[in-house]
Order: structure tokens, then C-alpha cells, then sequence
């Protein structure tokens, strides 16, 4: 008869080994990370790995003595976006004794925090957290990436919409564990449980919705588009526990057309003027792909001063869509919160991280007097020396 128990860990050396990493110290205790070989990397599942081990136990030929059956929780945030929402999971045993796991998914790329509380079988609980550097999606396109564990499913009524004419949207969040069933368990994120942001494939077209969940799990949105053409659709989502997910989806809407949008020739001016306002971009400190940066908006309304009584929109003082010119990378920022009264100088600065280098359109919307300010940028990320 077969053992049976050998099975875990051939399964263990049929995959690549995960990397060594740093280890963190707690009486004692010693957590030592473990990562893939290649990184972390954004818009797929990830597996991230731990060993914890007694350190005052040690044997002579195994080592430090493995700490099993301990409950480990594990939340993961971004400490330069304190707002962002956390993934938070129990790690589950692997087949070595002593290690353990979690499967976060990441929304985009950039300097994440994982904090682990270890609560020992025996022994008083403890916590140590290591900095994670995820790479943006991009670089992993000479890879088969891992499969998501969201994903959307739209239909249109009527199922091929018309420009002009109004449209009934029907949107399912699904889970890869139970694919037909809608999954309901979503956080609030800036005031709503789901943003959507409208593009047309040439992005010449910007809508920022937020579709109303309905009683079956569902979402439902009418929407209206104006000319013919493909959309695409992105649904910034927060399932809970999951952290912040962007899914995205695409839409031909038919009838009349209008002409294409010239990204390449689009108005680069760093400065729009609106009814009462002013707004100037400050790029000065460079757009690098691949990094975290600053960028900040300059607010004055006709008589040249500084812009002091913007109000709140969605929870934040401003919010930022950019998308690049392939039409399908996203990056959807908000003003930087490690900032006290951020904005009341008519100065917001936003914390961006273009995933590659390109053209990219770019939506800044901020709100005066009840009133939402929608204007639009265009600015060139270049090649960095991100991670």
C-alpha cells in the first residue's frame, strides 16, 4: 500500500522553490519569508511563503525546532497609501512542517508592507512585518502569469447597445472557487462599493460611474453612450479581504461614429482653464515608468490665487484615472494622505506609479461648490530604473 503521506511533499518538488528571503526575529522565534523565484508581481495570483521556527530548540541534523498548527494572520497594505484597502488572510499550512502561505493579489505594483500576528499553539503570540516589492504586470508578459481569482462577467441590455440610446448594464463579480455564483462580500472604497470607469478604445471618451448593487449579488448601471465604438470598462473593486482589485471588460457600441482620437497629437498643455479655475500640472519631478512619484496639481481660480475651499469627492480631495495609450493599463490615484490638509492650499499632490513607459490621457477630478471638475492631461512616462 502507498504512503500516502509522502504526497505533499512530492508535490513540493514538482514546483520551483520559493526564494529565501529575509528572516524577522520575536524572542524566541524566527519568521523567515520566502517568495517565487522571478518576484512578486502585479494582477496575479501570487503565493508568498514563511517558515517559523524556536529558535532555542535546535537540533543537531534538523535544526531549529518548526512551529506547527500556529494560527498566522496576515494583512498586507501599502504604508505610502494608508487608505488602500488591506488584504487580509489566515495562512494556511504547506506541506513542510513549520511553513506556511497566503495568495494575495495584486492591484498594481509599488512598496507594500506584510505584517504577520503569530499566535504559537504554546506560547505568547507575537508579530513581525517585511517590506514586499511588487513588479507591475507589464513585466511579466514573457511569462505565463498566474490566473486571478476575480473575475467580471457584463451583459448589456439590449446586447448590442447603441450610441446615443441608453443602455442597461448588468454586472457579476465572480469568484474562481465558486464561478457561478455572484460574489456579494465587497468593502466601501471612496464612499462606494464599485467604481467604473468608462473608456472608449482611443480614449476620446471618460465616464467615472459607480453601479448600485442590487439584492441578488449584482450590480446594475444605465448608461448612455455617446458615439459607436469599443469601450473598455474598468471595475475598481475592494472583495473583501482581498485588497483593492481592477478587472476590466469590453463593449462594441454600434451606430454612428465620430472621428478617432489622435492621443499623439492630443493638447500636452500642463495647464486647463475652466469656468472659475485654473489647474496647472506639475510634472517637474519627472515621470519615470516603474516608480512611485509625485505629481501635483496647482489649483487658482480667475484672480491667480491659490484655490482653498475644494471640498471632498468621494471621500478624497481629488482622484486621478490615467490610461495608457494601449488603452488597457489602468492606474486609478488619489492624493497623497501622509499629507495634513492636503489640498487647502490649492496645492493636491498624487502619488503615481505608471506601470511602463508611454503616452497616457489623463482624468483629474475635483469638486468647488458642489461642483465636479473634470479636466483632462496628457503626459509621456519614460523608461525608469524601477524595481
Amino acid at each position: 500500500m502507498r504512503n500516502l503521506a509522502l504526497f505533499p511533499l512530492l508535490l513540493l518538488v514538482c514546483r520551483p522553490s520559493p526564494a529565501q528571503g529575509p528572516s524577522q526575529h520575536s524572542g524566541p522565534y524566527e519568521v523567515t519569508l520566502r517568495l517565487p523565484p522571478d518576484g512578486l508581481f502585479a494582477e496575479e495570483e501570487m503565493q508568498i511563503e514563511f517558515r517559523v521556527v524556536d529558535t532555542t530548540q535546535v537540533d543537531p541534523v534538523l535544526g531549529a525546532t518548526p512551529i506547527v498548527r500556529a494560527r498566522i494572520d496576515s494583512v498586507i497594505d501599502m504604508p505610502a497609501m494608508p487608505g488602500m484597502p488591506k488584504a487580509s488572510e489566515v495562512a494556511h499550512p504547506e506541506g513542510i512542517p513549520g511553513e506556511y502561505g497566503v495568495h494575495p493579489t495584486f492591484a498594481h505594483g509599488g512598496d507594500y508592507r506584510m505584517r504577520l500576528a503569530i499566535h504559537p499553539p504554546a506560547g505568547s503570540p507575537f508579530a513581525v512585518e517585511f517590506p514586499l516589492a511588487v513588479q507591475d504586470a507589464s513585466r511579466a508578459r514573457n511569462r505565463k502569469p498566474a490566473p486571478r481569482p476575480f473575475r467580471v462577467d457584463l451583459v448589456s441590455k439590449p446586447g448590442k447597445p447603441k450610441a446615443g440610446e441608453e443602455a442597461a448594464l448588468e454586472i457579476r463579480i465572480r469568484h474562481r472557487d465558486r464561478p457561478k455564483e455572484n460574489f456579494s462580500a465587497f468593502e466601501v472604497v471612496h464612499e462606494k462599493l464599485m467604481h467604473l470607469l468608462i473608456v472608449r478604445d482611443d480614449l476620446g471618451y471618460f465616464g467615472h460611474e459607480h453601479p448600485a448593487a442590487s439584492a441578488d449579488g449584482a450590480f446594475r448601471h444605465r448608461v448612455t453612450f455617446p458615439t459607436a465604438g469599443d469601450y473598455h470598462l474598468f471595475f475598481d473593486i475592494a472583495p473583501r479581504g482581498a485588497g483593492s482589485q481592477v478587472l476590466m471588460a469590453k463593449l462594441r457600441v454600434q451606430g454612428k461614429g465620430s472621428a478617432r482620437y489622435d492621443l499623439t497629437r492630443g493638447d500636452r498643455s500642463p495647464i486647463k482653464k475652466m469656468e472659475n479655475m485654473q489647474i496647472e500640472l506639475d510634472t517637474s519631478a519627472g515621470l519615470p515608468a516603474r516608480r512611485t512619484t509625485a505629481i501635483v496639481f496647482r489649483l487658482q481660480d480667475t484672480a491667480g490665487k491659490p484655490i482653498t475651499d475644494l471640498q471632498p469627492y468621494l471621500g478624497a480631495m481629488g482622484h486621478l484615472i490615467l490610461i495608457h495609450q494601449d488603452a488597457v493599463t489602468f492606474v486609478h490615484s488619489h492624493p497623497d494622505e501622509r499629507i495634513d490638509g492636503v489640498g487647502r492650499d490649492g496645492k493636491v499632490p498624487f502619488l503615481v506609479r505608471f506601470p511602463k513607459p508611454g503616452l497616457y490621457r489623463g482624468w483629474s477630478q475635483f469638486q468647488r461648490n458642489g461642483a465636479v471638475h473634470t479636466t483632462d492631461f496628457i503626459v509621456e512616462a519614460s523608461e525608469g530604473s524601477g524595481q
